[in-house]
């Protein structure tokens, strides 16, 4: 089975699974590869609404912001799904059990779970049996949602999209910030004046690319002659200081070398993390693909904040050289202190 992710249930969960009358909680284990049981939650006696979310919400709590999943019973092959990711959760962290929720469900049984009891939530307050309650009856009644409900939707929709066309592009143990040619398709159109600018070669030159509300990639800013020790500065002043949206940025460094960086501010908007992340391996793909010579995009960087970008990846190191005259050898080394 294809996933983002590449991870799937573990035999020991799947038996768990089948032999459920209670609740219980999955997480993915420490090295990345398999979905498995959390043996440190206290499952309720009582398959209660209560009981369940009362336990749940002591359990996520004592983790918080780690991301889970919780399944309990309504009776005989009738099961709620719950995936809990919370908004403060490390963004790898979040997209990992984002993009294997779908596999989980399907390894499970996808009929075992109501339409109307796959539920995602992200904040601690939402685990309470009111809002399960209110939750499934939204599913009948759109009307009923809060806007931050209705942003909550579009992002598991996205996630579905994101899933359902990735499949056969699949790789395992990679997170979003690894760069192998493996996975994504594009979901977004290219800007054609965009386009243009990426058919002429981008040497010492910056391109900050934007998502737009018609979801089509975007030019918002670019900058040519920027030197490496100006990059920073570059940056912060396209995106702006106070900007709190993700951009993928592009920078020729040297000659026949690009470094892609996607910058995702920790203020940005869940949607909006989630449009840039799932879509950052596709266009990936297509730039090295359709823009760019083999092994050209040599530097690929996600950073949260733009001090985190490490521009001594982009300086090569000055070769020794070794001089001879009457006294002998004698290295020199540019960037060394002058020895007394």
């Amino acid at each position: 089975m294809s996933t983002q992710s590449g991870i799937t249930a573990s035999p020991d969960l799947l038996q768990s699974f089948k032999s459920l009358d209670s609740t219980l909680i999955i997480t993915i284990s420490d090295d990345s590869t398999q979905l498995v049981e959390d043996k440190s939650f206290s499952a309720p006696s009582s398959t209660d609404p209560d009981a369940v979310f009362s336990s749940l919400y002591s359990h996520f709590s004592a983790q918080y912001p780690s991301p889970g999943y919780a399944i309990f019973s309504r009776g005989h092959n009738d099961y709620v799904f719950v995936s809990f990711i919370p908004d403060l959760a490390p963004i790898r962290q979040k997209m990992l059990f984002a993009s294997t929720k779908n596999t989980l469900i399907q390894q499970l049984g996808s009929g075992s779970f109501g339409k109307n009891y796959i539920l995602a939530f992200s904040e601690l307050d939402e685990l309470s049996s009111s809002h399960y309650e209110h939750a499934t009856l939204i599913k009948d009644d759109p009307s009923l949602l809060t806007e931050s409900e209705k942003s909550l939707k579009e992002i598991n929709s996205l996630q579905s999209l994101t899933l359902s066309q990735a499949a056969g592009n699949s790789f395992k143990k990679e997170l979003p910030s690894m760069h192998g040619l493996s996975g994504g398709e594009l979901f977004f159109k290219i800007d054609e004046s965009l386009a243009q600018e990426l058919g002429l070669g981008i040497e010492s030159t910056v391109l900050v690319m934007n998502i737009n509300s018609s979801e089509q990639l975007v030019l918002t800013s670019k900058k040519s002659g920027v030197q490496v020790s100006d990059l920073i500065e570059v940056i912060l002043t396209a995106v702006g200081e106070n900007s709190a949206s993700p951009s993928y940025i592009l920078y020729g460094y040297a000659p026949g070398k690009v470094a892609f960086i996607y910058l995702c501010p920790s203020g940005s908007k869940v949607r909006e993390r989630m449009l840039y992340a799932a879509n950052k391996q596709g266009l990936l793909s297509h730039l090295k693909g359709d823009y760019f010579t083999l092994g050209q995009i040599d530097q690929v960087l996600e950073v949260g904040d733009l001090d985190e970008i490490d521009t001594s990846k982009f300086s090569e190191e000055p070769a020794t050289t070794v001089s001879t005259d009457k006294n002998g050898l004698r290295f020199s080394k540019p960037k060394g202190p002058r020895r007394r």
